[in-house]
C-alpha cells in the first residue's frame, strides 16, 4: 500500500462517484477502479458501496476514512514540526474552542514563554465535540473543552460567567441584571449542541422549571452571529462577556441571574483535556491555563 492508493480512496469519498474523483485526480475512470480494487483487495474488505447514486462507504470504509484524515493532518504538520524541532523546540498543539476570551488567552501565551520557554504552541480552531476526536487521534495534545470529557484527563481551568446580550434599542438593556421571567416569549439565542453539549438540556429544563416559555434558537456563534440574530429577529442572546463583545459587539451585555434546575449557576466552564499518560510539559501547560487570571472588562 502507498500513499497514493489513500489518496485515491480519500478522494472517491468525497465526491461519491469514481467519474467525480478520476476528474479530480486527472486520471481514467477505469484506472481508478482499477486501484480502488486493487486496495480493497490489499486490505480484504469492500470499502464502497456500488449504488445507482454513486459509491457509499461501508463500515469498513467509514473508519479507513476517519483513519485518512488522521494520517493526512499528521502529513501536513511535517514542515512545521521540522522547523520548530531544528531550532530546538518542542510543539504542543492546542485545541482553542469559540468562545475563549482573547485577552486571557495572551496573558497565557506570555506566561508560557516564561515557562515553556522550549514550547511551541500549535493553535487548531475546533468545537469541544471535534477537540475529542482529536485528542483521541492523537491529533492534539490539549484540547480546551465547554464540557468535562468522561474518557479523557481534565481540569478546570477557566469559569466564565453566563449573561445576555440585547440590542441597542433593547428595554432589557437598562436592568442591572435579566432573569429568565425577563426572557418569557422573547426570541433567544443560544450556543448549539456541539459546542457546548449541555448547555441546551440545561437551558430547557431551566426555563421550564421556572415556569416561562421561551422560544429558543440553538446557534454555533461565529462572526455572522448578528446578522443571524438580525433576519431572525432574536430579541437576546445568553452568551459569555467575551462571546459578545466579539460576535455582538453592538449590542449590550448584561449578567444573567439565574442557576439550572439542580441549582448549579449557568457559568461556561472550560477544560483542559489530554490523553493519558500526561508528559511533563502537558502538565506544566495546564498547570499555567488554571494559574492564568481572567477579569472580564
Amino acid at each position: 500500500m502507498e500513499l497514493r492508493h489513500l489518496t485515491y480512496f480519500a478522494r472517491v469519498a468525497e465526491a461519491g462517484s469514481v467519474s467525480g474523483a478520476a476528474a479530480m485526480l486527472h486520471m481514467t475512470q477505469p484506472s481508478l477502479s482499477r486501484q480502488i480494487a486493487d486496495l480493497e483487495r490489499e486490505l480484504g474488505h469492500r470499502l464502497f458501496e456500488r449504488t445507482a447514486d454513486g459509491m457509499v462507504l461501508t463500515a469498513a470504509g467509514r473508519g479507513l476514512h476517519e483513519h485518512v484524515a488522521v494520517v493526512f493532518a499528521q502529513l501536513e504538520r511535517i514542515p512545521e514540526v521540522v522547523r520548530t524541532f531544528g531550532a530546538g523546540q518542542e510543539i504542543v498543539r492546542l485545541g482553542l474552542p469559540p468562545g475563549v476570551p482573547h485577552e486571557w488567552f495572551l496573558a497565557v501565551i506570555a506566561a508560557l514563554e516564561a515557562s515553556l520557554p522550549h514550547v511551541a504552541l500549535s493553535l487548531v480552531e475546533a468545537s469541544s465535540d471535534e477537540q475529542q476526536n482529536l485528542l483521541r487521534n492523537g491529533l492534539i495534545d490539549v484540547g480546551l473543552l465547554h464540557v468535562q470529557p468522561p474518557d479523557l484527563g481534565c481540569a478546570p481551568v477557566l469559569t466564565q460567567e453566563l449573561g445576555v446580550a440585547v440590542p441597542p434599542d433593547s428595554p432589557l438593556g437598562d436592568r442591572p441584571s435579566i432573569r429568565f421571567a425577563d426572557l418569557d416569549g422573547r426570541r433567544v439565542m443560544a450556543h448549539a449542541s456541539g459546542e457546548i453539549t449541555s448547555e441546551e438540556a440545561r437551558l430547557r429544563s431551566a426555563s421550564a422549571a421556572a415556569g416561562v416559555h421561551t422560544h429558543w434558537m440553538f446557534r454555533r456563534f461565529s462572526v455572522h452571529s448578528e446578522l443571524i440574530a438580525v433576519s431572525s429577529k432574536v430579541e437576546a442572546a445568553l452568551m459569555t462577556e467575551a462571546s459578545a463583545r466579539r460576535n455582538l459587539s453592538g449590542w449590550r451585555w448584561v449578567p444573567f441571574m439565574e442557576r439550572d434546575a439542580t441549582g448549579r449557576d449557568l457559568a461556561v466552564v472550560t477544560w483542559a483535556a489530554w490523553r493519558p499518560p500526561a508528559r511533563a510539559t502537558t502538565t506544566t501547560l495546564v498547570q499555567v491555563l488554571g494559574a492564568t487570571p481572567w477579569s472580564p472588562g
